[in-house]
């Protein structure tokens, strides 16, 4: 399985460059700072003694939680880092505008080196929303791997686990109950009237979520009689397994958009 430590040299100081790690810092963190942030996003304990296997200092235990973490979280974690590193001016300001690209480019292309060319784009819904969820990172990392590995229909039953798992996690986290026996577009459902209570979408939008209720019924069959999840003679084909892929993904895009809990 690729991890972090697996890039070659000169790939991981693309991405460990514009982070300052090459001192032992990770941009401008404190210990205090840095704790907060991986709590906040990832609900990881950044100062966990299993992270300090190469050292204490703040990059080393970084590099540990990178080459330790699911691959899908690895990418998640440099991404969200950029991300910080684009709020800080005061620090980067009056740096070369093509000397910023570059770094940019080369960050990037490290990380689309670690997962795959086509990864990234693909999963961009499918996120860690719960790290009590001890299945929920190792479910998150073989969605990804079938997906580079162009596998859609061998992926169908981790996709309906994942979308079953996110949808319960929704609705808990807007106080709605839901039981462990519920069908997956029961818990659809019960969402889009959430959403419908909160004001959080146009009614277009709502309707076009309503309308997608059924299909997500259908993946129901999909998991139960043409996916791995049971002994099926014929999993769904590729081109309709990838349609459906894509139909559900495009949901869960449009959801995370607009629902600030979508990856609490």
């Amino acid at each position: 399985m690729r991890r972090y430590k697996s890039l070659s040299n000169s790939k991981r100081a693309r991405i460990e460059k514009p982070l300052n790690m090459e001192k032992g810092y990770v941009l401008d963190f404190s210990n205090r700072t840095i704790e907060e942030f991986f709590e906040k996003e990832f609900q990881i304990e950044f100062y966990d003694p299993r992270f300090n296997g190469g050292g204490t200092s703040k990059a080393k235990i970084l590099r540990e939680i990178l080459d330790t973490a699911p691959l899908a979280i690895t990418g998640q974690i440099l991404r969200k880092l950029w991300d910080y590193r684009d709020t800080l001016d005061t620090i980067y300001k009056g740096c070369d505008p093509d000397e910023e690209k570059t770094l940019r480019d080369n960050y990037f292309s490290a990380i689309a080196e670690l997962e795959g060319e086509e990864v990234s784009a693909d999963l961009e819904a499918f996120t860690l929303h719960s790290i009590s969820d001890e299945t929920l990172g190792t479910l998150l990392e073989a969605i990804q791997r079938d997906i580079r590995d162009d596998k859609y229909p061998e992926a169908m039953d981790r996709v309906h686990t994942y979308c079953v798992k996110k949808f319960r996690f929704l609705l808990q986290e807007h106080g709605e109950k839901s039981e462990k026996s519920e069908p997956l577009h029961s818990l659809v459902g019960k969402y889009s009237k959430v959403l419908e209570k909160n004001n959080s979408a146009e009614e277009i939008s709502l309707q076009i979520l309503r309308m997608n209720i059924c299909v997500f019924q259908k993946f129901n069959s999909v998991r139960n009689d043409k996916s791995l999840a049971h002994d099926n003679h014929a999993l769904l084909d590729a081109s309709n397994a990838r349609f459906v892929f894509d139909t559900i993904s495009a949901v869960l895009r449009f959801i995370k958009s607009i629902d600030s809990n979508y990856g609490s």
